[in-house]
This record gives C-alpha cells, structure tokens and sequence, in this order.
C-alpha cells in the first residue's frame, strides 16, 4: 500500500496484494467504503510519472539532495526527507514567515496547532528535482536571514 502523492505528484493510493485481500479492504476499510476510484486523468499522470522515473532513476535522488543543500545552508540540521519542517514557534510566527515568503515568490506552507502542539507551529517546505539550485539557495537564505533571524 502506499501513495501516489509525494513521490510522483499526483494523488490517491495503491494497494498491491491477492485478490481477496484486496476485496478485503475495498469493502471494510472503514477510510475506503466510501471512496470511488480516481479520475482517468489522475491514473493517467501517475503512470507518466512512473515512466519517467523508470527512465531516469537517479530523478529520485534529487529532491532529497535539493532538501538537504536547503537546510545545510540555511543552518538547519540535515534534511531526512524531501520535506522539510522549519520550525518557528508560534502560529503568528508561521504566519508571518509564510506570507513573507510568499511576498518573496516562495510557498511555504504554514503549520499551526492543532496540527502541532503549541509553541512548534512550523513551516512546510517540499522539494523536487525540478527546484532551481539557485532558487533553494535564496529560499535558504531568506529563512536563515528573515524567519529564524540567524547571521547571514
């Protein structure tokens, strides 16, 4: 079972397994009985995406290098996943850094309790290989400089 969001950039889900188990699932999953199954255009993408990957396997190292150039420059410990949290404190703080972003042509999603407890609301950064090198470096020096207000 896993999904087709992060990875590959579309949505919903898979589920390999025998017949029954998935017969199984389809009908008392409690998350799936009410579900349909995904837009044609949806399928579509996701198997797209695949071929490429099967083309260019090393296209899947990239976001995770991307991640980690991210937070190397920006002072943060090293990424572990494309996603990144930056932690800012509290949600106005978020709030605040994610508009400032978004005024400098970033989208950082802000996160705020009760997503996360209080005092870690945090900003949500993801990164794929089509991210500018350039582009991430600014980004890290604009959270480094303006959100956690450390020395440039």
């Amino acid at each position: 079972m896993g999904t087709l969001s992060k990875a590959i950039g579309a949505y919903g889900g898979y589920l390999c397994a025998s017949q029954p188990v998935i017969a199984l699932i389809k009908n008392r999953a409690r998350t799936l009985v009410y579900s349909t199954g995904l837009p044609p255009a949806i399928v579509a993408a996701a198997v797209a995406a695949l071929d490429l990957i099967a083309r260019d396997p090393a296209l899947t190292a990239l976001p995770l290098a991307k991640a980690r150039a991210f937070t190397s420059r920006a002072g943060l410990p090293a990424a572990t996943s494309p996603i990144v949290p930056v932690i800012v404190g509290t949600a106005e703080a978020a709030l605040a850094a994610a508009a400032m972003l978004e005024a400098e042509g970033f989208l950082a999603v802000p996160i705020r309790p009760p997503t996360v407890p209080d005092g870690s609301a945090r900003l949500r950064l993801a990164f794929t290989a089509r991210h500018d090198d350039a582009d991430i470096a600014r980004l890290a020096d604009l959270v480094r400089t303006r959100v956690l207000k450390a020395p440039a």
